[in-house]
Parts: C-alpha cells; sequence; structure tokens
C-alpha cells in the first residue's frame, strides 16, 4: 500500500469525504488536533482543487510544507483522470510519505468527479 496514514486538519464534509474513502482502503486517519504543529504530523501534503481554485490559507499551508522541504503535490479533479491518477502514485512511490495531509476545498464534495477521482484512486494506492 502506498498510503500509509492520511492526515486530515478540518471537520468538514472535505475531510469526512476523505476519511471515508481512506478507512474503506484500510489506510489511518488522524485529525489534527491542534495539540502540535500540523509541520510535525504530516511530512507530506497533497492538494486536491477543481480548476486551479486553491484558497490563500491552502498557498500558505504548501508554502510552509515546502519551506521545510516537505513533498507536496497538487491534484486537479478535472484533470485527464487517468494522468491525474498515475501523477498521485508516482509522487507516492517517489516520495515514499508515512502521513498525507490532505486539503481541500469543502464544495469539492460536491462534484461527480472529486467521486470519480477517489475510485480511480482507490484502484491503485
Amino acid at each position: 500500500m502506498l498510503l500509509k496514514k492520511v492526515v486530515l486538519r478540518n471537520e468538514d464534509h472535505f475531510a469526512e469525504a476523505i476519511s471515508v474513502w481512506a478507512k474503506q482502503k484500510n489506510v489511518a486517519v488522524e485529525t489534527f488536533d491542534g495539540k502540535s504543529s500540523i509541520l510535525e504530523i504530516a511530512d507530506s501534503m497533497v492538494i486536491i482543487q477543481e480548476d486551479h481554485n486553491v484558497s490563500k490559507e491552502i498557498k500558505e499551508l504548501r508554502e510552509s510544507l515546502e519551506r521545510i522541504h516537505k513533498p507536496t503535490h497538487q491534484i486537479d479533479i478535472n484533470a485527464t483522470m487517468s494522468a491525474s491518477v498515475a501523477s498521485l502514485r508516482f509522487w507516492l512511490e517517489n516520495n515514499k510519505p508515512k502521513s498525507v495531509l490532505i486539503v481541500g476545498d469543502e464544495k469539492l464534495t460536491q462534484s461527480h468527479r472529486f467521486n470519480e477521482y477517489l475510485e480511480k484512486l482507490s484502484q491503485v494506492v
């Protein structure tokens, strides 16, 4: 299994959808509780977005991780599905993260492409 542990930072629909998906794949899930730094808990980050729309908060978080040389990866669910899935698989294989912070906008859960992406991703991680 390429994905060992998923870290989530919010309790919203996006985090809930990722949590359900990860648990179905027997991937450990940890929700950030604020007791320590998110930069200490996660050793990498994956941003799931739609049409390159990323919030300022997520951009700043990405910059913080990259400043301390933790790998990040960005996925656009409206891109070619097989290429997006293959790209993440390749990134996971190369970086071998132990705990991946997965972030995205809550409204992504309303997109059928989001669910399609998670289904396709299930086949390769």
